[in-house]
């Protein structure tokens, strides 16, 4: 793994400009997102191999998103390019997978897992195996943004806008919500609550809870009003997750 962090470690600071506080922040998130997969992988009982291709795609994850701010200057992908995308182009199509880890066996649970971390859902055409790194992966990059909103790295922002229908539905129906039908700030917290629905494993749920990721983001809110009712219907649902 060193040799692995070391050459990424590399990469970006050759590639990017790492006195910008976008590409710092994302920087550090791939390192931690990395170890949230380890952790994870490592509770699910998962065997020596998978432990490591799980920290292996963590860290590779956000690749994307260097180039992504470089060109334009956003991480918004509606606004820009699907930074998952950009990411399996640079790794396997522009072949600098092969700078971060050599074999092949391993790629194509690289590649999905890559490809689909930002993604509303996992195709059902994935095999089992690689649907179970795919959700590792998720949980683990979910974990972390939960976190960097809950010490305020990522801002929250609100308004006086009625939460959208389609946002609220999905909602209340415990669905993770598109962002495609985000369209106020007020939607975009919903969203981020809604990441909770969207985790698969105990030890995710032990993270929120250690950390107390959800709470923290409802106590930074100003409109504590407006999102009682769906922080409470959040907290339901991780304390009787089981």
């Amino acid at each position: 793994m060193e040799d692995l962090k070391n050459e990424f470690s590399l990469y970006i600071k050759n590639n990017y400009d790492m006195s910008n506080d976008n590409i710092i922040r994302k920087y550090y998130h791939s390192y931690r997102v990395m170890d949230l997969c380890r952790i994870i992988a490592k509770s699910e009982n998962m065997n020596n191999n998978d432990i490591e291709i799980a920290s292996y795609m963590g860290l590779l994850h956000d690749i994307g998103r260097f180039e992504q701010w470089k060109l334009y200057n956003t991480y918004n992908d509606l606004k820009s390019i699907d930074h998952a995308d950009l990411g399996i182009k640079i790794l396997f199509d522009y072949q600098k997978i092969k700078r971060f880890y050599l074999l092949k066996d391993n790629y194509d649970e690289i590649y999905d897992a890559i490809r689909y971390h930002n993604k509303l859902e996992i195709p059902n055409s994935l095999s089992e195996h690689n649907k179970r790194m795919c959700k590792v992966l998720r949980d683990a990059d979910k974990l972390d943004i939960l976190y960097l909103i809950s010490i305020k790295a990522i801002k929250t922002e609100e308004s006086n806008e009625e939460i959208s229908s389609k946002v609220k539905e999905a909602f209340l129906n415990k669905k993770s919500i598109d962002k495609k039908d985000v369209k106020n700030p007020n939607d975009s917290i919903l969203l981020r609550f809604a990441f909770i629905f969207d985790l698969n494993y105990k030890s995710s749920f032990w993270y929120l809870k250690q950390y107390k990721l959800i709470d923290r983001i409802y106590d930074n809110l100003t409109n504590k009003e407006m999102f009682k009712p769906y922080f409470e219907l959040v907290k339901n649902y991780i304390d009787n997750y089981k």
